[in-house]
């Protein structure tokens, strides 16, 4: 049996959805390969984007109910993020192998604390029993900023651009590995305030939805660090038809990672770690100065870390960093 990747599977099974035909039939403006969909619609032109979390593989078993809450609606909102999209409505297909109410309840009261904090209606779904473990699945659905359907996309780099990223890298594959540890940890000293902050990006990751929003005319293409740095690179790379050349030296590490003396851990955490939810930014060297101030008006980071250039794939620079790191793989 041929071993198939996530995009092995879409682009072999499910390349249908992107043909003239359906994507005519659908009033589709973005399709399958981006973030999120875009529909276009009588008023503004709707997004959708559909994220699962598995236990024992997006979240440690036995995960808080809280935490449960808090991640899934990170992550799927970080898609929107990534499009520079506002989202409005969401429902969710929740699987259980029990069902139990304290769960349910503390569960319950940290979704509708989101929903209200980032002004998203849950308005259906569905509700299963499993043999065992736990599935959560969102399909968030929102609105472009303009009635044109213009949004941040994964094909807009061009040759000369400028890669920027928001925030810090390896944090996401550091704080699983506080949590679950399967490496040795020997070399890491990590303080208390370090490792609840790391702990914290893990639980509940923060979608960066203002930034997004500010991007749009701005960015040439954008995608959210879900999978690592190389494989989300890999593909605007591959979406924009270039090639991503990162320098080492300039990504910004988090800090709670300056005091791990296993080099070749943390560059696997930065490379490939995945978890980051941090926006990825190709840019125009001309907008560089609007970068800076939109950092200065998130109080977020936003670092260049590299050029994009003619060829394909993505290319490491820098003494020591290797380009195998290549991701998360959902199969």
């Amino acid at each position: 049996m041929d071993s198939l990747s996530e995009f092995d599977i879409i682009k072999r099974y499910f390349s249908f959805a992107n043909t003239p035909h359906q994507l005519s039939n659908a009033h589709t403006l973005v399709g399958i390969g981006d973030d999120a969909a875009v529909i276009d619609t009588d008023n503004k032109p709707l997004v959708v984007a559909t994220d699962t979390l598995i236990e024992g593989v997006h979240f440690p078993p036995e995960f808080l109910a809280e935490h449960v809450a808090t991640r899934a609606m990170g992550v799927n909102l970080s898609d929107f993020a990534a499009m520079g999209a506002t989202p409005r409505w969401m429902t969710m297909a929740l699987s259980l192998s029990q069902a139990d109410p304290k769960w349910l309840a503390v569960f319950s009261k940290r979704l509708s604390e989101l929903c209200e904090q980032y002004n998203v209606a849950l308005i259906g779904g569905d509700t299963t029993k499993i043999n065992q473990g736990l599935v959560v699945s969102l399909t968030v659905i929102g609105e472009t900023q303009s009635d044109s359907g213009l949004c941040l996309r994964r094909s807009g780099a061009q040759v000369g651009d400028d890669v920027w990223v928001s925030g810090s890298l390896g944090k996401g594959a550091a704080a699983l590995q506080l949590l679950m540890p399967t490496e040795d940890l020997s070399q890491w000293v990590c303080s208390a305030d370090d490792r609840a902050e790391l702990l914290s990006s893990f639980y509940a990751p923060i979608p960066r939805l203002a930034l997004g929003k500010t991007l749009i005319g701005v960015a040439s293409a954008a995608i959210d660090i879900s999978d690592g740095l190389v494989a989300d690179a890999h593909h605007i790379a591959s979406q924009s038809n270039v090639q991503i050349k990162l320098d080492g030296e300039a990504l910004p590490v988090h800090s709670g990672l300056a005091s791990n003396k296993n080099n070749q851990q943390v560059q696997q955490w930065v490379l490939g770690g995945g978890d980051e939810y941090e926006l990825l930014l190709t840019v125009a060297p001309n907008q560089s100065e609007e970068i800076h101030a939109l950092s200065s008006t998130f109080s977020l980071p936003c670092t260049k870390i590299g050029t994009v250039v003619e060829g394909t794939g993505v290319n490491v620079l820098g003494k020591g960093w290797d380009i195998n790191n290549k991701g998360y793989t959902h199969f």
